[in-house]
């Protein structure tokens, strides 16, 4: 295969239900990834293993995943793409595609698929294919706004050229840095099987969580077997996948595999126990502590720092997308002044939320990038330490007053407003209540009253992404990669996951213009060094405007029965199950 003399990493960005996807330089292996996993090797055939999802997942169709366990089960399951991204060799390397090359002109790329290749209901794989997928993204009638955001290269789509049934090119509008972030973005589906919906407008209503199974084709190692909406989607061996092991045999070794709903962090770790449950990614301190020293059937592994972030952030949007004013304008007001953040920011005692509160797993975070990406991270960022001092003067130069007593101040604002707003947390996940009711003391400190609201995955979701009915809102980033282009969704101020604002038509702020101008430019930049200049500026402004509050890195702590052969869990999505075909059953 032909490639740059720097590997590339694979991205993803999920901000709870939402995605944005990238690619990224080779990094050294944040923490202690795989210290603690097995080497892997060939397995035996057969078998069943069981995986738990915290959430749902809520389409068997991948272009419609917006949720972390809908990416989970169709991008990296159930499907293929054109590169994959291996956590362990920190680089692409070939899936659907045999080989893939960049021509001089730095806009195109030549692709050639494996000979063979076949989905699951046993019809050819071909470039129509590839192009039909692209096609169907592309199309605003298939509803895929993240993933349509992520194909496009300066607002506009990539041309395809079909060569033969295995041999194509991609013509990208401009210059670009890689293009294996595009490729990786691309997991393959069948024109013979959607095409009369992708014709009738329907892509968006085809392939629902209740859709028969047989109807449902793909291009990974495992299709459909049974689906029970909200609880469990079981998945069998997909018999014409293109993937054999060094021995020659075909993968996936398993038979089936069992992605469970299993919300109750209670019940995760009882099931673990149980032998009921044989993968869990995610998994809590008390129980990796519990399972490190009972030397039980259950093997805990604590990977370090994840690509996944913690946050908060507020409500800067005016208006409903629909145009309608909002009715938090006292509060717009404190939450548009940077002062106000970047006060807030100072209190927060991450190191104490970290050490304590998550009892070791997880490290401090002070911008938007994971601690685990050594590759980019600005080592000059400045951080927001926790200093009162700080805060405090930041509130008064900003007209804040404080009122009260000094055991039980109160924070006014220059009109006389008390300063209360409501933190909406996600109400299963654990760690990040915890993490929130520290805020909440710190920021009584200040005089700030900060209410807790624990809310459902779904509203939670439909407050900051349809509705804009919140105050201020606890989640953060996933992300399977390292490069600058992993942020997209993310940075941009026209994109869904610009979670403070997003979809904006025009950047509303000075600074977000030229976050934008800074992500064009690093996008079709090839030298690495000035990429790196453009993202440590970008990293700069994240830092002074502080629309976002970092918080922490926790660490990725995976666990699994001891029969599940293969296990080497990633700090990148899809964490366990990145060798999915790989796993098998240990007799």
């Amino acid at each position: 295969m032909k490639h740059r003399k720097t590997s590339i990493l694979a991205a993803i960005v999920i901000s709870l239900s939402m995605l944005a996807l990238g690619c990224g330089e080779a990094a050294q292996k944040p923490g202690n990834t795989n210290t603690a996993a097995e080497t892997r090797g060939p397995g035996t055939r057969g078998g069943s293993l069981t995986y738990r999802l915290a959430q749902p997942v809520t389409t068997l169709n991948y272009m419609l995943a917006e949720d972390e366990a809908s990416v989970i089960a169709t991008m990296f399951v159930m499907n293929s793409r054109l590169v994959a991204f291996d956590p362990e060799k920190q680089q692409y390397v070939p899936s659907l595609a045999e080989s893939y090359s960049m021509q001089a002109d730095g806009q195109t790329a030549d692709v050639v698929l494996r000979e063979g290749l076949k989905f699951s209901d046993g019809q050819p794989l071909t470039t129509d294919d590839v192009i039909f997928t692209l096609e169907a993204i592309y199309d605003e009638r298939t509803q895929s706004a993240a993933f349509r955001d992520a194909m496009l290269v300066g607002g506009k789509k990539i041309e395809m050229k079909k060569t033969d049934e295995r041999r194509m090119q991609f013509v990208f509008p401009e210059r670009i840095a890689a293009a294996e972030h595009y490729l990786e973005n691309l997991a393959v589906l069948p024109e013979h099987a959607l095409s009369a919906a992708r014709d009738a407008g329907k892509l968006a209503e085809t392939w629902k969580i209740d859709s028969d199974p047989a109807t449902v084709v793909t291009s990974g190692p495992f299709m459909v077997g049974a689906s029970t909406v909200g609880e469990k989607l079981v998945l069998k061996r997909n018999p014409h996948y293109w993937r054999k092991d060094a021995n020659g045999q075909q993968l996936p070794y398993l038979d089936e595999l069992v992605l469970e709903v299993i919300a109750d962090a209670n019940n995760a770790f009882v099931r673990l126990g149980q032998g009921s449950l044989d993968m869990a990614d995610r998994i809590r301190a008390t129980d990796y502590a519990s399972l490190k020293t009972n030397g039980g059937p259950v093997k805990a592994v604590d990977l370090g720092p994840g690509f996944a972030n913690d946050h908060i952030w507020f409500n800067l949007n005016r208006t409903t997308p629909g145009g309608k004013p909002l009715a938090n304008q006292v509060k717009h007001a404190w939450f548009s002044d940077k002062r106000f953040r970047k006060a807030v920011s100072h209190a927060v005692d991450r190191n104490s939320i970290a050490t304590n509160t998550l009892q070791g797993l997880a490290t401090p975070l002070y911008g938007f990038v994971s601690a685990a990406n050594k590759a980019w991270l600005d080592p000059n960022l400045p951080k927001a330490e926790y200093s009162l001092d700080k805060a405090k003067q930041l509130l008064a130069d900003a007209g804040f007053v404080q009122k009260g007593t000094p055991d039980a101040p109160e924070l006014f604002d220059a009109a006389g407003n008390r300063v209360e707003f409501t933190l909406a947390v996600q109400d299963n996940n654990e760690q990040r209540k915890l993490a929130a009711a520290v805020i909440q003391q710190d920021l009584a400190k200040l005089g700030i009253k900060m209410n807790i609201a624990n809310v459902d995955t779904a509203t939670l979701t439909k407050m900051w992404t349809a509705t804009y009915d919140y105050d201020a809102i606890s989640l953060g980033l996933a992300v399977t990669g390292t490069d600058p282009s992993a942020s997209a969704n993310f940075l941009l101020s026209s994109a869904a996951v610009h979670q403070w604002q997003p979809s904006q038509k025009q950047p509303a702020t000075e600074w977000e213009a030229r976050i934008d101008q800074l992500y064009a430019e690093q996008a079709k930049e090839p030298d690495q060094a000035k990429r790196r200049e453009l993202f440590n500026e970008i990293q700069r402004i994240m830092a002074e405007e502080s629309p976002i509050i970092p918080v922490v890195s926790r660490h990725m702590v995976s666990a699994a029965n001891r029969r599940v052969g293969n296990f080497a869990p990633s700090v990148i999505l899809p964490y366990s199950l990145w060798n999915s075909d790989e796993l098998f059953v240990r007799n």
